[in-house]
């Protein structure tokens, strides 16, 4: 069967594009794990407020879920391991805050284009 030249063009694109996709099976890997993370909605909320500077159990805690502790130590946790957050002590409390700025960008954007009317004037860099 013959192939015009825009088919073969197609072709030849196609194959870089898969090549391409091949060459980056762990960054996708990444990204997806990432989005996996931050899609459970007090995780995501929790990476959103540390967006305004660093804050204690307490302080998120009251902020995303009225006060109640159940669970934030856990998402904190779990957000800290792969990297997203770290902490620090100060005396007695442990302060976290965002340790990857790629995730720091990323709210950035997603608040730009989601909640422009609502900007983020306190962000500072972590």
């Amino acid at each position: 069967m013959m192939y015009s030249t825009i088919n073969e063009m197609n072709r030849e694109a196609l194959g870089e594009i898969k090549e391409q996709f091949d060459n980056n099976r762990v960054v996708c890997e990444k990204v997806v794990g990432l989005f996996h993370l931050l899609s459970n909605k007090p995780r995501f909320r929790i990476v959103c407020m540390l967006m305004h500077g660093e804050a204690c159990v307490q302080d998120i805690a009251f902020v995303i879920s009225g006060g109640k502790m159940s669970n934030i130590s856990q998402q904190l946790k779990m957000l800290r391991l792969s990297g997203v957050v770290k902490k620090r002590r100060e005396g007695k409390q442990l302060l976290y805050s965002i340790a990857d700025e790629k995730v720091a960008r990323l709210v950035k954007f997603l608040r730009t284009e989601f909640l422009e009317d609502q900007p983020l004037s306190n962000y500072t860099k972590p």
